[in-house]
């Protein structure tokens, strides 16, 4: 990852980031920490990227942003996580990173 920044939305906590793809573009993901619904905390960050890669990782890293506020203010951001963790204190499993669509 080229670049980070961090983010809190509505208890939501993230971070977006660039990656630098092998055709020299920059790509945006977005790294959810912790849920702002349920407040879960998850071990390993869930990934979600963004549809579209620009030139410069300062334009991925708008993106990524804009694309997190968007999945938070409209609710579409639950449908992307993985459920709560079950009663007793153990972590659910989660599901390989996802993508974004």
């Amino acid at each position: 990852m080229e670049q980070q920044q961090k983010h809190q939305i509505g208890g939501y906590e993230f971070h977006v980031a660039g990656t630098l793809e092998k055709d020299g573009r920059y790509r945006g993901m977005i790294l959810i920490s912790k849920r702002g619904d349920t407040q879960q905390v998850y071990a390993k960050p869930v990934l979600i990227e963004t549809l579209s890669s620009f030139k410069s990782v300062h334009a991925a890293l708008i993106e990524a942003s804009a694309y997190a506020q968007e999945l938070i203010y409209n609710g579409a951001i639950k449908a992307l996580l993985p459920a709560e963790a079950p009663a007793g204190g153990k972590q659910a499993p989660q599901p390989p990173d996802l993508i974004g669509n």
